[in-house]
């Protein structure tokens, strides 16, 4: 009997969820399609929504194509941001975890999340370009992804507390031209498997770190190439010393 009860409690929770989730796309799409844009869903299931997820827009949006996999858990307070006459991509792979307060802005590009990445509590992550976080990776919280063209989180990638991101800056010449009116310089950030980032972290456009390296909490990366493999950090960071025997016998790494 508590079996069956408890069977009955389950699908009556998985109806409720996919009336509520099949009550935001027609709010949402309603809204959009008002304002001349358009919303796109593809979905593998119903995701869970612990709370309303939140639609941004300016006068004239654009398309805003959501594609969701299995399992897909949304927390409360959470906001897509689409910006004024511009399409979005946000894609959520299977089982993949949003927090509270994520907000999400497509601004133009994409923001792919692979299989059961998750992002914490209060991050932002903006895209005029590509932004992909790969499979199981995991964004600590109040992180910032900042992509204007290309930012790639690999496999497993963890990025700790208040790690910020950005593969591009204004160009700043000293001049009393306002910062924000000065050209945007961007070069690709690309964070390979197994990378782990402490606290603080700051990594800026151009860097490359390779797979398996820690950068130490506070460090600012300023560009360049980092080792696999090694303990890097900082300000700017340069690699300090590899993390394994193996790499500290490589000849092809210099010690510092």
């Amino acid at each position: 009997m508590t079996r069956s009860r408890s069977c009955r409690q389950s699908r009556e929770a998985e109806t409720v969820r996919a009336l509520r989730w099949q009550w935001w796309r027609l709010v949402a799409g309603l809204r959009l399609r008002r304002l001349g844009g358009r919303l796109a869903v593809e979905s593998a299931g119903t995701p869970r929504v612990l709370g309303p997820l939140r639609l941004e827009t300016g006068p004239r949006p654009g398309t805003l194509t959501l594609r969701l996999g299995r399992e897909v858990r949304i927390g409360r307070e959470c906001v897509i941001d689409l910006a004024d006459g511009a399409d979005g991509l946000v894609e959520l792979g299977d089982g993949v975890q949003l927090q509270s307060r994520v907000r999400l802005q497509p601004w133009g590009g994409a923001i792919r999340l692979g299989a059961h990445a998750q992002v914490r509590d209060g991050c932002e992550l903006k895209s005029k370009g590509e932004l992909r976080v790969g499979e199981h990776a995991i964004c600590g919280r109040n992180v910032t992804l900042h992509c204007h063209e290309s930012l790639t989180l690999g496999e497993r990638v963890g990025l700790a507390e208040r790690v910020t991101i950005a593969d591009s800056d204004h160009c700043a010449d000293g001049s009393d031209t306002w910062f924000m009116d000065q050209p945007v310089i961007a070069d690709p950030v690309v964070l390979e498997r197994n990378v782990f980032c402490g606290t603080n972290v700051v990594v800026l456009r151009g860097t490359r770190i390779l797979r398996n390296a820690v950068v130490a909490a506070g460090a600012v990366v300023a560009g360049g190439e980092h080792p696999s493999g090694w303990l890097i950090g900082g300000t700017p960071a340069r690699p300090i010393k590899p993390l394994s025997t193996t790499e500290q016998n490589d000849p092809a790494i210099p010690l510092r």
